[in-house]
């Protein structure tokens, strides 16, 4: 007991001395610093391009740099007192939208926090008419640059110009698709094209100087004034029209319904009758064509043209309110058209009214591609109507896609017998939606093919949009499968109309 006593004793004696011998030493503590930070900027907003940006720091402590998301980084990461240049460097923006970040400095328990904010690519709207792009510009350039872009553009919903002295708005349909509510009274309009604005609810285009207006596509209007257009003459409604309590028209006016029965719950967005006077060949506003000679993948033996023609000699031929799309040996070979329409859809019904050719050889179609194809079959084809010629009165529909094609025996398919088919007229079409595709004859359902729900592009690549296709071709592995019969050119394949409709939204 007595050793430990005295060894603590010891101990005491000696931290008395050692604190006594620095009180009297006369030393000044030194002291702990505050942990001040001064920045060179209080925030950055930048341009959408990849750049640089150097922030100054002023401190009196070491401090670190932690940018706060992915597509910004610092130079150096941290620094000690005194001053320090720290570059931040800043990736492009491609998302189409501006980006909020921010880069914190951190410094003994204090964040300061700069916050960095980055435009988007702007491209901007063409829009023809000055007093209209002036009249957009009043209302919708949200950023405030003196430009109108394709995004502000693309979230307009409303647009009010009543007496700004324009005479053209030809750009609604190209920018504009998504507004449900269009006053453009008091103008100088002498054409107002309204057919892409499905989605619109209100119009006003009072006190124009329009001749005629086509609102049949427009069908969840539900307020429309075309009021003091001294001349407006004709309105082209929907099928079996009912003009709602909110329409008013000037009495001279008279609503004019298209020929053309409607699915329940659809509208009529395309479609080409072939029958506009003094047209004697496909629009080429509508269809391009594909051309040449290589087989196509099964071994067809036809030239594809350009133009529907080949040294002089219509091979597509719009006469007497069809379209004829004739086969013929010109020149030692079969020479045919395989047309596409230039817009492509996603979901809708797609009908065609066909009287299809003779002759063992041919193979007419009636189909769908994707509009962005990769690869076939993985990106999918709906055939609405196929035909050959050696099994005259049968016709087909199917559909091709990674998990079902006909080269590994899995195709999904239905033939129906049909007498007429070569004779007479006939409506093939195909009712498309996000749960399954069905293959209608003059209106009747024969073959469904259902989306299994899995998610799988192997099994159902179909929720892209597809075009349109007409074709007549010369053998091959399926149409020239039992020969062909050269004496039964020139053939020809008719097509009184082609439409697509889709769902009202």
């Amino acid at each position: 007991m007595r050793v430990i006593h005295f060894f603590v004793g010891i101990v005491s004696l000696f931290y008395l001395a050692a604190t006594t011998s620095c009180s009297e030493s006369g030393a000044t503590p030194t002291p702990t610093p505050a942990g001040n930070l001064q920045l060179s900027v209080e925030a950055l907003a930048v341009s959408y391009e990849k750049q640089t940006a150097d922030i100054t720091v002023e401190a009196d402590w070491e401090w670190g740099v932690y940018p706060q998301v992915d597509w910004i980084t610092a130079s150096p990461s941290g620094g000690v007192s005194g001053t320090t240049k720290v570059r931040l460097s800043i990736a492009e923006n491609k998302t189409g939208d501006v980006r909020q970040g921010s880069v914190e400095f951190r410094i003994n328990g204090k964040v300061i926090e700069l916050a960095v904010r980055q435009n988007y690519a702007v491209e901007a709207v063409s829009i023809a008419d000055a007093n209209f792009l002036a009249a957009l510009l009043e209302d919708h350039d949200t950023d405030g640059d003196g430009i109108l872009s394709t995004k502000e553009a693309s979230e307009v919903r409303r647009i009010e110009c009543s007496s700004k002295g324009i005479r053209s708005m030809a750009e609604l349909g190209v920018y504009f698709t998504q507004i449900t509510s269009l006053d453009c009274s008091d103008n100088e309009l002498k054409k107002l094209d309204v057919s892409k604005l499905t989605k619109l609810q209100s119009l006003d285009c009072s006190g124009n100087n329009l001749t005629s207006i086509d609102i049949q596509n427009l069908q969840s209007l539900t307020t429309f004034d075309c009021t003091d257009n001294p001349s407006l003459a004709t309105i082209y409604v929907w099928f079996n029209f009912s003009a709602p309590a909110g329409f008013s028209k000037p009495a001279s006016a008279e609503y004019v319904e298209p020929d053309i029965p409607t699915p329940e719950g659809y509208q009529l967005v395309w479609h080409d009758e072939f029958d506009t006077a003094g047209v004697t060949s496909p629009s080429t506003d509508k269809w391009w064509y594909e051309t040449g000679d290589g087989g196509w993948g099964n071994n067809e033996l036809q030239d594809y043209v350009s133009g529907g023609k080949y040294n002089g000699t219509r091979i597509a031929e719009v006469s007497d309110g069809t379209l004829k799309i004739t086969a013929q040996k010109i020149d030692g070979k079969v020479r045919s058209v395989r047309m596409n329409t230039v817009e492509g859809w996603t979901y809708g019904y797609f009908e065609g009214r066909l009287k299809l050719c003779k002759g063992r050889g041919t193979w007419p179609a009636f189909w769908m591609m994707p509009k962005n194809f990769r690869a076939w079959p993985d990106d999918g084809e709906i055939d609405i109507m196929e035909h050959v010629g050696y099994h005259e009165n049968f016709v087909s529909s199917s559909i091709h896609c990674k998990a079902y094609y006909h080269s590994i025996g899995t195709q999904k398919t239905h033939e129906l017998y049909l007498a007429t088919a070569t004779s007479e007229f006939h409506t093939y079409a195909c009712e498309w939606t996000p749960e399954y595709l069905k293959f209608y004859f003059d209106g009747k359902l024969h073959f469904t093919f259902n989306n299994d729900g899995r998610g799988n592009k192997d099994t159902w690549p179909f929720n892209a949009p597809f075009y349109l296709k007409l074709n007549l071709a010369w053998g091959g592995n399926w149409g020239g499968a039992e020969g062909v019969d050269e004496t039964c050119l020139p053939t020809t394949y008719e097509i009184d109309y082609v439409r697509v409709f889709q769902k009202i939204e």
